[in-house]
């Protein structure tokens, strides 16, 4: 009785040994696998980081974003839904699992009931993140839970991600293995989030900066037409210095010069143009009002003769400096129209 005893006790005392050292092993399993996917997930936030400097279309930024989900970390499935309006499109998806969405309508309808209540509109709605775990178990889970746990989806994560301020996209992301988001991850997820985020507020400010230096470069050829095709003289003229910056054909013809003698010297120079005393006039009126309006002053032409006209001249900027644009009529040229 006593030799029986023993043995259980022995047998007892393997048993738990051997129970322990399946923990210990399990546990270090699990303690690798964690280590692999926070190491996985580091890798795709690094490369999500260089994605955001180099990625300037949308379209591309969805689907590498979803490529490195899948490639990097270990994601079965990655998906990005786009808002529009009451609908929500998907923009991009990658991974094995892809099969889940093969009867999931594209566009979601978010004004019928049963969308609404999904974790995907939530996250659009409310713009915080969702996670479940267990999906298997989930009551919450939407209807197409099935195809998704058939596929092998344990867990998925709903990140909302902003443009401008608002929640345009919601990022989701499905694992195999049940407690697969633990919450060192969930913090990376986040940081993943806000480097998509500043990346679609990145790509809009460059299209912003394309378009505006596309406008104006549009303004600088419409204003180049209208000053070189203008048939009154017309020149640009440095404030400070006075040179001559610019001048088209007409006021060429008007002191007899061609354009490379007439850029970069001085008005004074030159014995064509404005008188002296009349040119201290235009400057002085310009100092004290900013602007020239149908200033009547002197110009001697190529041929020496003093005539009268009008002069206007207003500031604009130029090669980087203050200048001003002025344009003259003769008054004979005036009353012959």
């Amino acid at each position: 009785m006593v030799g029986a005893l023993a043995v259980l006790v022995i047998a007892a005392g393997y048993a738990g040994l051997l129970w322990l050292l399946l923990r210990q092993r399990r546990a270090g399993l699990d303690a690798q696998a964690r280590a692999k996917r926070l190491s996985g997930f580091l890798l795709t936030l690094s490369r999500a980081n260089r994605a955001v400097l180099r990625i300037e279309d949308e379209a591309v930024l969805w689907r590498e974003a979803c490529q490195l989900c899948v490639q990097t970390g270990h994601a079965v499935l990655a998906c990005v839904y786009l808002r529009d309006g009451h609908l929500a499109r998907r923009g991009g998806t990658a991974g094995p699992a892809a099969q889940v969405l093969e009867n999931v309508p594209d566009p979601l309808d978010l004004s019928l009931p049963d969308v609404q209540a999904s974790y995907t509109a939530r996250a659009l709605r409310e713009g915080r993140r969702f996670v479940s775990n267990d999906y298997v178990l989930d009551t919450r889970a939407g209807r197409w839970r099935s195809e998704a746990v058939a596929q092998g989806v344990r867990a998925i994560a709903w990140l909302p991600l902003r443009r401008a301020g608002e929640v345009s996209a919601v990022l989701m992301l499905c694992a195999g293995q049940p407690g697969f988001f633990d919450d060192e991850l969930l913090a990376l997820l986040d940081e993943l989030g806000e480097d998509l985020s500043f990346a679609l507020d990145n790509i809009d400010a460059r299209r912003a900066q394309r378009a505006a230096q596309q406008e104006i470069a549009a303004g600088r050829d419409r204003f180049s037409a209208l000053f070189f095709g203008a048939p009154l003289p017309m020149a640009i003229v440095s404030i400070q210095g006075r040179r001559i910056l610019e001048v088209n054909e007409a006021l060429c013809r008007l002191y007899g010069l061609d354009r490379a003698e007439l850029l970069g010297s001085t008005t004074a120079l030159h014995a064509y143009g404005l008188l002296p005393e009349d040119r201290e006039r235009f400057y002085a009126v310009l100092a004290a009002e900013g602007r020239v309006s149908n200033l009547a002053l002197r110009i001697k032409d190529v041929r020496g003769e003093v005539r009268e006209a009008i002069v206007n001249a207003v500031r604009m900027p130029y090669l980087g400096e203050e200048c001003v644009l002025i344009t003259s009529l003769e008054l004979s040229s005036r009353r012959a129209g």
